[in-house]
């Protein structure tokens, strides 16, 4: 394979396609409901079935059909789609009955497992060994709440080289008590060994000690069902560091405070199907500092980001591409904003490689499932992007690395894919492996 770095014309190849794709509309099987035949009058009542441990004012808020409106199949056959976007459910059915004359719309569920408490253990592309434990409850209380609980240790060189510990929690409330408002909260702690080094200078050995604690509130527009279309948020983050060298100097790094308030924008028009997503996701975000805020830097960061997720031709196959795009004028702690390389950004290339203020990336994935086991699907990708200095920038010139790869749907887990991928450095002629239980994006 010879894939090299250089002027990258194929990069517009995501616009177009977006072009094409962008107004077609989404398919929709359409599977016959029990009792359908009565879905001729008002509904009198909806109940569900099956939701041990999800809330019914969750799903409800799912449905577009009501009750004491007339029985509309599209409606209904929306509902089903639109719960099984939730992530929460193997299946999703519905039936009618009729009792004493009066129209029942019952949804009928199978529930994921939300609740995983699992030890961690992995290996990084470059040769980083991770190994702790993890909380991840995907439905916490019934009502759709994410928690999740991290604690691991980390060594470079295979358990030989620098090591640290990172902690965190996140809790995430997509919409309180079926209102429009919803909240995010986030909590890190690291303490490490690191080294301080710069477009391949070294300055110095350090112990880094990072706290990082970041909220936002965020409000579904008008007209929004569930967890689903355009959204607004704002929020704030505070991070502090501190280096304790061992040798050298500090560079171009310091420690400190740096203070930040965001505000941005999301649609969410990404649905489930049992084995591929369908659809596309669009949104932006600003952030600032200041010192006039009692922040120790002052910057600026725009960052966009698209997806699209394509149905091709038959029911397992997919065109998947994310695009992203960073603006920052400069970045706190004498780092940069943006870096390039490693398994969730650039496949092939060694993460972190390159580094600097402005940011593009494209990722292209084709997919399609095995018959027998459609559970499993083989891809191959394509990732192209770079970093730049704000008086170094040519769109043109573009890193790019391909390989293959596959995926398994755990179907009992929730948001829970096996993903393994094979991805080829021409430049330093080597084959990198990736192992995550999280898609690409």
């Amino acid at each position: 394979m010879s894939i090299a770095r250089g002027r990258c014309f194929p990069c517009l190849i995501p616009v177009f396609l977006w072009a094409l794709t962008a107004f077609m509309p989404l398919a929709r099987a359409a599977d016959a409901i029990p009792g359908e035949q009565w879905c001729d009058r008002d509904v009198a009542r909806i109940e569900f079935s099956g939701n041990r441990v999800t809330r019914d004012e969750v799903m409800r808020r799912e449905l577009v059909q009501y009750e004491d409106l007339p029985c509309s199949l599209d409606d209904v056959i929306d509902g089903i789609q639109n719960l099984m976007d939730l992530g929460l459910f193997k299946s999703v059915r519905a039936e009618f009955l009729l009792q004493e004359e009066r129209l029942h719309l019952r949804y009928l569920v199978k529930e994921k497992i939300f609740f995983l408490p699992i030890p961690r253990f992995s290996r990084t592309s470059d040769g980083e060994l991770r190994f702790g434990a993890q909380l991840r409850w995907d439905n916490f209380q019934g009502r759709l709440h994410q928690l999740k609980i991290t604690s691991e240790k980390r060594q470079e060189d295979d358990g030989r080289g620098r090591t640290g510990f990172v902690h965190s929690v996140e809790y995430v409330v997509p919409r309180f008590f079926g209102s429009a408002y919803g909240m995010s909260l986030q909590a890190t702690s690291e303490r490490r060994n690191a080294q301080l080094a710069q477009d391949g200078v070294i300055f110095g050995e350090t112990i880094l000690h990072s706290r990082r604690a970041g909220f936002r509130l965020s409000r579904w527009a008008s007209g929004t069902l569930g967890v689903s279309g355009l959204s607004y948020f704002a929020g704030a983050s505070v991070q502090h560091r501190d280096y304790t060298m061992r040798s050298g100097t500090v560079g171009p790094y310091s420690d400190g405070r740096d203070f930040s308030v965001i505000a941005g924008f999301a649609v969410q028009r990404v649905h489930q199907d049992t084995y591929r997503r369908r659809g596309y996701y669009y949104g932006g975000s600003i952030a600032v500092a200041n010192e006039a805020l009692g922040t120790d830097f002052t910057y600026a960061r725009l960052d966009l980001l698209a997806r699209w997720y394509i149905p091709w031709r038959g029911p397992q196959r997919n065109l998947n591409i994310q695009a992203r795009l960073g603006l920052s004028d400069t970045a706190p702690f004498g780092e940069r904003s943006y870096e390039i390389g490693g398994g969730e950004l650039l496949r092939g290339m060694k993460s972190g490689r390159h580094t600097g203020n402005i940011l593009t990336l494209v990722n292209v994935e084709y997919l399609s499932g095995l018959f027998a086991y459609p559970a499993w699907r083989w891809l191959v990708f394509v990732d192209v992007g770079n970093v730049y200095l704000s008086d170094d920038i040519d769109l043109l010139d573009q890193h790019v690395r391909a390989g293959v790869g596959m995926r398994w749907k755990l179907e009992r887990l929730t948001n829970t894919d096996l993903r393994i991928d094979l991805a080829w450095d021409p430049q330093r002629q080597k084959l990198t492996p990736y192992v995550s239980t999280s898609l690409t994006f």
